[in-house]
């Protein structure tokens, strides 16, 4: 079964199903759709949570033992996977089928993975998927749809605004949720629960507009290593959420590695800036950043990203606001990348 965003409450409040993918590279929905399906399998008796994170050799008898195991104990488990590169590979294909057809009942299975391409939504262990349980994808929100998103979300809070206001809030995040709900908090922090005029919200955004996280994308494209430092320090002294700075960082390391894919390939920029819908007046910027760095220099950024967003959740330790920093100088300079272990396998 398939749902969208929307369907999603309404699906879940009806009944659980023993298997969610959730997968898309738009973290906020992502994140917020998986939390509203935990939130009802704790309501529902799944009060045992296990996580499992596919990374270099994963060990895909851990799943198998967690799922196929009856409890002796009548204990129900919530079991999540986390599949970054939405691709569990030859062995993680055949365990995902087996485990979906032998799922014992006191276990739910969550597994939360990256954008699926078309050869992954042909693959058995998805059709399993969609056949026993619910497959879910998240899509980046663009133009009217974006807009809506943005007024339900001031609603939420008891906001409201004009057509003008909403042009603002949109053109500020540029599509990053997670910064537009930042956003919204922030303006019911200062006003209640009120009718916003335009310059409300205009007033709010230019109060980021010194150290806001665009900002940093412009000046790591550009290889600015003193000004890098000094929006990023001004980030965190904001106190902005980790995620929202590697979702802008992850956001220009993808256009990156296209680009440098294709120039190995085709020599040409045109198919990465039309995918990513790349605006006219930055494209310099990402050509001038891709020639600083190689494929697999730009692959090694995306992954020190994924482990500061697990550093970030608790799921790992360490200092996410450490990793984020050398990530920052790495994409500058790739050739610090071999400088940090963090790089590592």
């Amino acid at each position: 079964m398939q749902l969208d965003v929307r369907q999603l409450t309404t699906a879940v409040d009806k009944q659980l199903s023993s298997v969610y993918l959730v997968s898309g590279d738009e973290p906020l929905q992502q994140s917020e759709a998986v939390d509203y399906i935990r939130k009802k399998a704790r309501a529902a008796g799944f009060l045992n949570r296990e996580v499992f994170h596919v990374e270099g050799r994963f060990d895909w008898n851990q799943l198998i033992a967690a799922c196929l195991t009856q409890s002796l104990f009548a204990e129900k488990n919530l079991i999540e996977l986390n599949l970054p590169t939405a691709k569990p590979g030859r062995e993680g294909s055949k365990v995902i089928e087996q485990v979906i057809a032998e799922l014992s009942t006191d276990n739910l299975l969550i597994i939360v993975a990256g954008k699926l391409d078309k050869a992954s939504k042909n693959t058995k262990w998805f059709k399993a998927i969609d056949q026993h349980g619910a497959v879910l994808q998240v899509w980046p929100l663009q133009g009217g749809k974006l807009y809506q998103w943005l007024q339900q979300r001031l609603q939420q809070k008891g906001l409201r605004t004009d057509q003008q206001g909403i042009k603002f809030l949109a053109d500020s995040v540029e599509g990053n949720l997670l910064a537009a709900a930042q956003e919204i908090e922030k303006l019911h922090a200062l006003h209640g629960s009120v009718q916003l005029s335009s310059d409300d919200i205009l007033n709010a955004v230019a109060d980021n507009a010194r150290y806001d996280v665009f900002k940093l994308g412009d000046s790591l494209l550009a290889g600015d290593l003193k000004r890098t430092v000094q929006v990023l320090r001004g980030l965190q002294g904001e106190k902005l959420a980790p995620p929202v700075i590697l979702w802008a960082l992850l956001r220009d390391l993808r256009v990156l590695a296209s680009l440098s894919f294709e120039k190995q390939s085709t020599g040409r920029s045109d198919a990465t800036f039309k995918k990513h819908r790349v605006w006219d007046s930055k494209k310099g910027l990402y050509l001038k950043a891709v020639a600083r760095g190689q494929l697999t220099q730009w692959h090694g950024l995306i992954q020190a990203c994924a482990k500061a967003e697990r550093v970030s959740k608790g799921a790992e330790k360490g200092d996410e606001w450490l990793l984020i920093e050398q990530i920052c100088l790495a994409f500058c300079e790739p050739k610090r990348i071999q400088e940090y272990s963090l790089f590592e396998r």
